[in-house]
């Protein structure tokens, strides 16, 4: 790991020039991209980031996230921001992160040998699903078979939790990690957006809260985000409800907190 360590507040100014990057080469191509998540949440709540948040999360519509990663190698005029993926195995993670090459993010919960990454952007894409919660069902069992896979079997949030993903280790076959995300990518995307009334994160998403109807993304307006614009769906309380509940209600203050990441200069 490099020896200047980054702080919550340099973090999110690195997440925010990601984000304005990528809104930059999303509009010089024509693609529709939007803040979704705990962005958009601050956004409404606090007109920026959540305060003890650490992260920034985009959604788009699959064919236009299909499009990003060579719109973004054509028209983004920064080398040092790029697109990881399982797609080449840059990343373990079944969607897009665009990181800051300049630096090293270690997740303690997840497994080292497979996720150092930059200081990152999440993006995901929305994708069209059915009238039953059967692709949720689908994209659950996958999950569960990736975070045993991916687990960091030395971490853990009690003593029991680390004994219980050792020993789940140790009897789970051994299966190749980017042919479960790739399982994943291909599962969420088998329904096209176009002409589905419902759409929905399900490559990393919630489960059947996600649903949100297809015009959310396609009817957006510009909010305040640290004092610049950035687009998001117009009848954010809709997503932000099926999402959240009562999100205008501030959590307890044990419950504030960041993600457990170590980030650093390299």
């Amino acid at each position: 790991m490099g020896q200047k360590r980054i702080d919550l507040e340099e973090m999110k100014a690195i997440e925010l020039d990601i984000m304005r990057e990528i809104f930059h080469v999303c509009h010089e191509e024509g693609l529709t991209c939007l803040m979704a998540y705990g962005t958009l949440l601050g956004a409404i709540r606090h007109h920026g980031f959540i305060p003890w948040d650490d992260d920034i999360d985009l959604i788009m519509p699959r064919d236009d996230y299909e499009r990003l990663p060579e719109a973004f190698a054509k028209r983004s005029s920064k080398p040092y921001y790029n697109i990881i993926w399982y797609r080449d195995r840059s990343s373990i993670y079944p969607f897009i992160k665009v990181v800051d090459t300049r630096t090293e993010v270690v997740e303690h919960y997840v497994d080292e040998r497979w996720c150092r990454t930059g200081v990152w952007v999440d993006v995901f894409p929305i994708d069209g699903i059915g009238q039953s919660d059967k692709p949720f069902d689908e994209m659950a069992k996958c999950t569960r078979k990736y975070d045993y896979l991916t687990a960091n079997i030395h971490e853990g949030t009690s003593a029991l939790s680390i004994i219980g993903k050792r020993v789940l280790k140790a009897v789970m076959p051994k299966e190749d990690i980017y042919q479960v995300a790739q399982q994943m990518d291909e599962n969420a995307r088998v329904i096209p957006v176009e002409g589905s009334e419902e759409v929905a994160n399900l490559a990393w998403g919630m489960g059947p809260n996600e649903r949100i109807p297809s015009s959310a993304v396609n009817d957006t307006c510009l909010y305040s985000f640290e004092g610049e614009q950035f687009d998001g769906p117009r009848d954010y309380d809709l997503c932000l409800t099926r999402w959240y509940g009562d999100y205008m209600t501030l959590p307890p203050e044990n419950e504030r907190l960041p993600h457990y990441v170590d980030a650093r200069w390299l």
